[in-house]
C-alpha cells in the first residue's frame, strides 16, 4: 500500500509537470472497472490511470481508447541492488483515435519517448509496476502502467 501511494505521489507530480505553471492535475481515475472482469476505465484529460496489460481506458477530452498491450525489454535496476544505470522498459500501447483504427506506440520508463502527442494533449507513461525484484521474474500479466493523458 506504501509502494501504491509514493507511485501516485510521484505520478501526480510527473502529470502535472512539464516546464511551464499550469492547474493542479485532477485526482487519480476511480477505477471503473478492472483487469480480472475486461471492464473499460473512463477517465478525463488530466487524469492519472492505472491500466493491467490487457486493460483499454477511454480517455474523454481526446476521444481514444489507450490499450495496454504488453512491456518489452524491461532492464530496470531490481530493488535491494546498485546498478550503474537505472534500467528502462518500454511499454506497449495501441490507441485509437476517434473510433479510427488502433496505432502501436511505445513509451519508455526512463528514455525517450516517455510521452508522445495524443489530440490536444501529452499521453505519459508516469510508471510501471510491479519495480523487479533480484532474481525473480515478473509475470507479463502483472504489469500496471500509470498513464497520464496530460494537457500540452
Amino acid at each position: 500500500m506504501t509502494r501504491l501511494m509514493t507511485a501516485s505521489l510521484i505520478a501526480l507530480a510527473a502529470c502535472a509537470g512539464g516546464g511551464t505553471a499550469s492547474p493542479p492535475s485532477p485526482p487519480p481515475a476511480t477505477s471503473v472497472g478492472t483487469a480480472s472482469d475486461g471492464a473499460r476505465l473512463s477517465v478525463t484529460m488530466g487524469q492519472m490511470f492505472p491500466l493491467h496489460v490487457g486493460q483499454s481506458a477511454s480517455v474523454a477530452g481526446v476521444s481514444a481508447v489507450v490499450t495496454f498491450r504488453s512491456v518489452s525489454g524491461d532492464s530496470r535496476c531490481p530493488a535491494g541492488t546498485q546498478c550503474v544505470q537505472a534500467g528502462n522498459a518500454e511499454v506497449l500501447l495501441d490507441v485509437t483515435e476517434s473510433g479510427g483504427t488502433p496505432v502501436s506506440m511505445a513509451l519508455n520508463t526512463t528514455t525517450a519517448p516517455r510521452e508522445k502527442a495524443l489530440g490536444s494533449g501529452m499521453l505519459r507513461l508516469v510508471s510501471l509496476s510491479p519495480t523487479p525484484l533480484a532474481g525473480t521474474a515478473i509475470a507479463p500479466s502483472s504489469y500496471v502502467a500509470t498513464l497520464c493523458v496530460c494537457r500540452e
